[in-house]
């Protein structure tokens, strides 16, 4: 099958979903923000699936007549930002809001303004020039008409001289390019992030390895890789493109350490304990002696990967082992209520069964989280 016959068998859905939400408005409710928590207490969206294959079929095919559709999932991506993401700022935000200032409508600069104002992330990522698509002019008008809690700071924002109709358009074109109406147009890691967005998992590892093989095997266009197929969950491919990162990279000592503990990471969660302790032993030749000031964060992190080994070694020697030499890495790292250290410190003890090391690094968390009170104090 052709990347293109691929492509098009994904819009199949989305353009459904939409067609749907077009006929009968009614159904837009499956649309909406709803709030449920998983069996862990994490938060999620029940909708978010739906709107983003709606909010993605739109993007390819935009009309006069979507524009209620479109600010009424904006203004469920503005409910979700609010209730579940505290920092941060990805595209289903930024092109709900993009679709709807194509439209140009002065009114809705308070539904752009409610975008903007969402978080401290929000507010440097989600452009000002949302508010002014209708025309620096007729916004400013709108503003001052307004009876809005916010009008003097938004008339404060956008009635500087360097705002003007030339900029606004500029920046249009600028989105038009990251979001073409084109599906042809998109890039083929675009198409592995939307792939990923429909649950099709197969379909995104083949975009973004085809993304990663158009170009030079750079040691950034690798760590995307890696990193997209990691989360997908391909995580032996994953392994084999970070032990590449590692061959061409000629990143200093200390970051090399990084890659490493990257590569031991990723064997673990592939179920290869052995090969994970092989790499993290390679990585301990390269940690600083030094195990505080700005080193203390990678110490942890290497500490907590060697017990979450531990845990995950079968064999009752090598478990010994391995957890007497994690045990000893852990002395002297300050600042232990950072970076769950000691959550995966109990956790190797806990896999030994050695009550007196599960007594130890229980008191070892309760010192540590009063320095963490006392520090905040």
């Amino acid at each position: 099958m052709s990347f293109a016959d691929e492509q098009e068998r994904l819009l199949r859905a989305p353009r459904r979903d939409l067609d749907r939400a077009r006929r009968h408005p009614d159904t837009w409710s499956d649309l909406a923000f709803t709030a449920e928590h998983t069996a862990e207490g994490r938060g999620i969206d029940r909708g978010k699936a739906a709107r983003r294959s709606v909010l993605w079929a739109l993007q390819y095919d935009r009309r006069p007549q979507d524009l209620g559709l479109l600010r009424f999932l904006l203004r469920q991506e503005i409910t979700f930002y609010r209730e579940l993401v505290p920092w941060g700022l990805a595209s289903d935000l930024t092109l709900a809001g993009f679709l709807v200032a194509e439209h140009r409508r002065a009114e809705d600069i308070w539904l752009h303004w409610s975008a903007k104002n969402i978080s401290f992330d929000t507010a440097l990522g989600y452009h000002l020039y949302h508010l002014l698509t209708g025309g620096v002019a007729a916004a400013v008008e709108a503003v001052r008409a307004s009876t809005h809690p916010d009008r003097g700071r938004v008339l404060g924002d956008i009635t500087s001289d360097r705002h003007t109709d030339a900029a606004v358009e500029q920046w249009l074109d600028e989105q038009r390019a990251r979001f073409p109406s084109d599906p042809a147009e998109e890039s083929l890691g675009s198409w592995a992030h939307h792939a990923a967005g429909l649950g099709e998992r197969e379909a995104s590892r083949l975009f973004m390895t085809a993304w990663a093989a158009s170009g030079p095997r750079t040691e950034d266009t690798l760590n995307t890789l890696r990193f997209h197929l990691a989360e997908l969950g391909f995580l032996t491919e994953a392994v084999a493109v970070q032990q590449e990162v590692i061959a061409v990279s000629d990143a200093p000592r200390e970051a090399m350490a990084f890659n490493l503990l990257t590569l031991g990471r990723l064997q673990r969660q592939a179920g290869d304990a052995s090969d994970a302790w092989r790499t993290l032993e390679e990585t301990r030749n390269l940690m600083p002696a030094d195990k505080r000031g700005v080193r203390a964060g990678l110490w942890r992190h290497f500490v907590k990967e060697c017990f979450l080994v531990v845990a995950h070694t079968p064999d009752d020697a090598a478990t010994r082992r391995r957890f007497a030499v994690s045990d000893e890495h852990l002395r002297g790292i300050p600042k232990l209520w950072m970076d769950k250290v000691l959550d995966a410190a109990l956790a190797a003890a806990e896999h030994l069964g050695d009550p007196r090391a599960l007594d130890r690094y229980r008191t070892l968390r309760q010192d540590a989280a009063r320095e963490r009170e006392q520090g905040i104090a």
